[in-house]
């Protein structure tokens, strides 16, 4: 028997994303020949061929890091969810490709405007109730409201491997928010492609953000902050006049916010880097969860430069940073005595 857990998208309208801007980037290699065919089954016709190869590609590799045979199905018949999602999991053997049975099966009906998450036996102690539930509430409702049904599906891969992560070294899924009761059957409009307004509880937060006289990591650690508090405005003053702009475009959910401020709270900062009007603050080299921050002064005032890490950095399948090729060069000066690899991951020096 398999734990079948219901994952019912509210209608949470899209908001600019201030986060996991670089987090989808390309893998080292692809892997979709090797593992990731047959991953996506998009009988909806949903997503362009290049973002089923994306998808394919990340769920490979999760299957490669941690046994979990992740496949997606889409669908618009507005049907039996339950009962399609039940006989594709057994009709596609999802979780053959595990050597420890470990299946994930998402399943997205366009005509029901619904979605369902099967986890297989083994992974129950894993991905809980609790989880689905934050993924439910706080991460997949913002994209598939946008319409952005690939996006939804690769944000929702981080959290799958970020718990798969916890799970390994030991620890239990601790949601920041209070876990839903989702009875069977109980579901609500997934709205795919209906937001138009950012949703309310993404912009609750309306205190003053100030950065006159903030120094670089003065300026990191109020965003981090805002983080925390699930400040989705893509206009805080915190952000460069290309940064505000690019985040107009951007989607946020809570559950990226959330990750952001927990991921960098273990994180040590090894060195504030100044030259001119750029900054760098960046991150213990061994802690490769934490990509570093880019700074310039505007106005007189140090502003953080998302734009140019959104183009400069990438994350692979481990969620670990790496820079697209070499840094560029208004930033370069701030990774001095680090080697940095032909894949753009950094190293300690070996001098």
């Amino acid at each position: 028997m398999r734990a079948v857990v219901l994952l019912a998208l509210f209608a949470i309208a899209a908001a600019a994303s201030t986060v996991l801007l670089v987090r989808y980037g390309d893998l080292e290699a692809p892997l979709v020949g090797r593992k990731g065919a047959g991953v996506v089954d998009d009988r909806a016709a949903l997503l362009e061929s290049a973002e089923r190869a994306s998808i394919a590609d990340h769920h490979a590799a999760l299957l490669d890091s941690h046994d979990i045979d992740y496949r997606v199905l889409t669908v618009a018949t507005g049907t039996d969810l339950e009962r399609t999602a039940h006989d594709y999991f057994a009709e596609a053997t999802v979780g053959a490709r595990s050597d420890g049975g470990r299946g994930l099966l998402l399943v997205i009906d366009t005509a029901a405007e619904r979605v369902r998450l099967e986890v297989s036996t083994s992974l129950e102690g894993v991905y809980t109730d609790a989880f689905v539930a934050y993924v439910q509430n706080r991460q997949m409702a913002p994209f598939f409201a946008a319409g952005r049904v690939a996006d939804g599906v690769l944000a929702t891969t981080e959290l799958i491997v970020g718990r798969a992560q916890e799970a390994d070294a030991g620890a239990a899924f601790s949601p920041p928010m209070a876990p839903r009761s989702m009875g069977a059957g109980a579901g609500a409009s997934a709205a795919i492609g209906t937001s138009s307004d950012p949703s309310a509880e993404l912009k609750r937060q309306t205190q003053s953000v100030h950065v006159a006289g903030l120094d670089p990591l003065q300026v990191v650690e109020s965003y981090l902050e805002r983080m925390a508090n699930r400040d989705a405005r893509p206009d805080l003053p915190l952000y460069s006049r290309d940064t505000v702009a690019m985040l107009r475009n951007w989607v946020v959910t809570a559950a990226q916010m959330d990750n952001v401020a927990r991921t960098y709270r273990r994180c040590t900062v090894d060195a504030v880097r100044i030259r001119g009007d750029a900054a760098v603050v960046r991150y213990r080299v061994d802690e490769r969860q934490c990509a570093p921050y880019f700074l310039r002064r505007e106005d007189g005032a140090w502003k953080l430069d998302l734009a140019t890490m959104s183009s400069a950095i990438r994350f692979n399948h481990e969620n670990q940073w790496r820079f697209r090729s070499q840094p560029a060069a208004e930033v370069a000066f701030a990774f001095e005595g680090w080697r940095i690899d032909r894949n753009g991951f950094p190293h300690a020096s070996s001098r």
